[in-house]
C-alpha cells in the first residue's frame, strides 16, 4: 500500500476578533454592541464609562477601533475633547462616533477633531455594523443625510450675522462650547452659579437658542465663525 504524504498546505488560522473600545456612560450600550455585532462581525468589546476610563483603556488594552459617545455625564462634548486628546498624542486607531446628536455643527466639530465616522444610535443594526466595518478598514463613514447638511453649512452666506457679545458673555460662551456645566463654569470663572445662569439666559436670547442643548450648538457655531473670520 502506498503511503499518502501529509498535506503541506497550512491550516488556516481564524482571524483575531476586532477589539472594540466602547466609551459611553451607559453600560447597556456596550452590551448592545455585543448583541448587534454577533453573527455579523467577530468583535471583542471593551467597555469604558468615562473619558478618563476610555483614555486608560486605550493605553493598556490596545483596541483596534474606538467607538464613543459625544455627551457623557454633564460634559456635553466630552467625546470631542477625548478625540482631540487621542489624536494629539498620535493615536492612530479609527474612531467612530456613536451619538444621538443630529446637528451638522456638532458632527463637523467631531470630524475636525479627528473621528473617522459618525453613526446615530437609533440607526438600523445593519448600518451600525457597516459603519464599524468601514472605519475598521480605514475608511470614513457619515450618513448621507448628515453629510448633505454638513455640505450645506459650507455654502457662502449660510451663516447668520453674529450678535454683539460682551467679554463676559464671550468667556461663558467659550466654556459652554467646551461642554462645561454651569457649576464648572462658575468655578473656573470664580463667579456665582446664578451669574452664569443669568448670562446664559442672555446668550439664549441673543443667539435665539431654545434650550441649553441648542445653546451648546449655537455656541460652537458662533465661535467657529469667529475663528474662521466669517
Amino acid at each position: 500500500m502506498t503511503a499518502i504524504a501529509p498535506s503541506t498546505t497550512p491550516t488556516p488560522t481564524p482571524s483575531a476578533p476586532l477589539r472594540v473600545l466602547i466609551v459611553d456612560d451607559h453600560p447597556v450600550v456596550a452590551e448592545g454592541w455585543e448583541w448587534i455585532t454577533r453573527g455579523r462581525l467577530e468583535c471583542e468589546v471593551i467597555a469604558a464609562a468615562t473619558p478618563s476610563q476610555g483614555w486608560r483603556a486605550w493605553r493598556h488594552q490596545a483596541p483596534d477601533v474606538i467607538v464613543m459617545d459625544l455627551t457623557m455625564g454633564e460634559a456635553k462634548l466630552a467625546g470631542v475633547r477625548l478625540i482631540e486628546r487621542l489624536r494629539a498624542v498620535g493615536a492612530g486607531q479609527p474612531i467612530l462616533v456613536f451619538t444621538m446628536h443630529r446637528s451638522p455643527i456638532i458632527a463637523r466639530r467631531a470630524l475636525q477633531a479627528g473621528c473617522n465616522g459618525i453613526i446615530m444610535k437609533d440607526s438600523p443594526s445593519d448600518d451600525i455594523c457597516e459603519a464599524l466595518h468601514t472605519v475598521a478598514k480605514g475608511g470614513n463613514y457619515v450618513p448621507a443625510d448628515l453629510a448633505r447638511k454638513i455640505a450645506l453649512m459650507e455654502r457662502p452666506g449660510a451663516m447668520p450675522a453674529r450678535p454683539h457679545l460682551t467679554p463676559r458673555e464671550l468667556n461663558i460662551l467659550h466654556a459652554i462650547a467646551e461642554g462645561l456645566s454651569y457649576r464648572e463654569i462658575a468655578e473656573r470663572a470664580n463667579i456665582s452659579y446664578k451669574t452664569v445662569s443669568n448670562v446664559s439666559q442672555t446668550l439664549k436670547d441673543k443667539l435665539s437658542a431654545q434650550s441649553f442643548a441648542d445653546l451648546v450648538v449655537k455656541a460652537i457655531r458662533h465661535l467657529e465663525e469667529t475663528r474662521d473670520g466669517i
